[in-house]
């Protein structure tokens, strides 16, 4: 088996999970089918001397937001926000970081395709879920609401408060502080 095998059958595991293959922020994700919150997962195959690694990005992209941000803060003038809403690489997941096939052995895609569905379902698929989520209990959220991306968060509580124009979007700064 070579790379391109391996995430045709990757991808063949995610559409029978129901997953909908979509282009986010430029890349390919697989996301569920969703409207107000788009609930996605971003694969990164890579061929290893040992077999195959499926890694990638858990992650939320709103396009209420996203439109917003178009309109008013186009190109850096979105922040932090050039990327998806947040997300995180699931190698540092305790399950998902743990999608590795040896070669020559059979691939399990399909119980992959089943972990990230079972990750991706634990996050609310309407906008005000997701902030009473966060607000209430961010546990089920996980990585998406570490402490890092905090100001993400309270630049969308805030945005979904009163989506002015005249808000202020975060930003990195060149010495990585968020400003």
């Amino acid at each position: 088996m070579n790379i391109r095998e391996f995430r045709a059958l990757t991808d063949v595991a995610f559409r029978a999970q129901g997953f909908v293959e979509r282009r986010l922020v430029g890349q390919k994700a697989w996301s569920l089918p969703d409207a107000e919150v788009i609930r996605f997962f971003q694969p990164l195959a890579y061929r290893r001397p040992w077999g195959f690694l499926l890694s990638g990005i858990i992650g939320i992209e709103i396009p209420e937001l996203r439109t917003w941000l178009e309109e008013h803060k186009p190109n850096q003038e979105s922040g932090i926000f050039q990327g998806c809403f947040v997300g995180y690489n699931i190698a540092n997941d305790s399950v998902l970081g743990e999608f590795r096939s040896l070669i020559d052995t059979p691939v399990p895609a399909d119980l992959w395709a089943g972990l990230v569905m079972d990750q991706l379902d634990q996050i609310p698929s309407r906008l005000d879920d997701l902030i009473d989520q966060y607000r209430r209990n961010r546990e089920p959220l996980g990585w998406l609401a570490h402490p890092h991306d905090r100001f993400a968060w309270d630049f969308l509580l805030r945005w979904r408060q009163d989506p002015d124009p005249t808000l202020h979007v975060p930003r990195m700064s060149p010495t990585g502080q968020i400003v």
